[in-house]
């Protein structure tokens, strides 16, 4: 586990805090496409400094803007059916599918009204994971952790190779539309956050999940049903969800 020191995020402040994150985001420019621990290394989209971070803050309040976001659920709460993604923010196809089919679904789905979604996030690849999976738990106590988890999957770095620093998951937090950072770092070490943490992984235990990102849909209050993808591409995502839903 991490020590409070490293878990907290806020260890500079003002401008020297934000000159900082410039220049992480600077190297990480300067290296785009190495294997190193910068933003955006391998594995997801590289950062290009703070014009390219404020564009994915504005793509990510478009997708997310005006859907009802509560805790780890995402869409109406009267929507028939849930579907549930239990996924890990190092996993490089957790990524492929929200940066992917995720807009899809939510277009055709939540904004529909058909579906609504929880996002359950897991820690099993490593530290980066363990520490992004709590930072995420406290941006969804303020109903942030749909918009925290989609910056970081278009960030996402090289696995285990320590690139969740505090300046990158802060960097990340102040470019999250609407998520108070200062709060964040106040609940960073909180029971309702760890708590969302814990039911993920009892949730994933009992369903039986063994890796990411893995989907059920649960109708009403009927047991979760996984569902069988072929690939994470939109076509076969939403396939599935048809299928799932007694629509094909």
């Amino acid at each position: 586990m991490t020590t409070d020191r490293n878990r907290r995020l806020l260890l500079l402040g003002g401008a020297i805090l934000a000159a900082v994150v410039v220049v992480v985001i600077a190297i990480a420019v300067s290296q785009g496409g190495s294997d190193d621990d910068s933003v955006g290394g391998s594995g997801g989209p590289t950062a290009s400094g703070g014009g390219a971070q404020q564009s994915q803050s504005a793509e990510v309040k478009q997708l997310f803007g005006d859907i009802p976001q509560r805790g780890v659920t995402l869409g109406q709460s009267d929507a028939p059916a849930t579907l549930i993604e239990f996924a890990d923010l190092q996993c490089p196809f957790c990524a492929q599918y929200t940066t992917g089919a995720l807009p899809t679904v939510i277009q055709d789905y939540v904004r529909t009204g058909r579906l609504k979604m929880q996002l359950r996030l897991l820690r099993f690849i490593g530290p980066d994971s363990e520490r992004g999976a709590e930072v995420a738990a406290a941006a969804t106590l303020q109903n942030k952790g749909w918009d925290f988890s989609d910056l970081f999957y278009r960030n996402q770095g090289q696995e285990n190779s320590g690139y969740a620093t505090d300046a990158f998951l802060e960097g990340l937090a102040r470019e999250t539309p609407g998520l108070d950072v200062e709060q964040l770092n106040s609940d960073l070490d909180s029971p309702a956050a760890q708590r969302l943490v814990r039911q993920a992984e009892r949730q994933a235990n009992t369903l039986g999940v063994s890796g990411t990102p893995t989907f059920f849909v649960q109708t009403g209050n009927g047991a979760p049903q996984q569902l069988q993808l072929s690939s994470l591409d939109a076509d076969s995502v939403t396939a599935a969800i048809d299928s799932a839903l007694g629509e094909q």
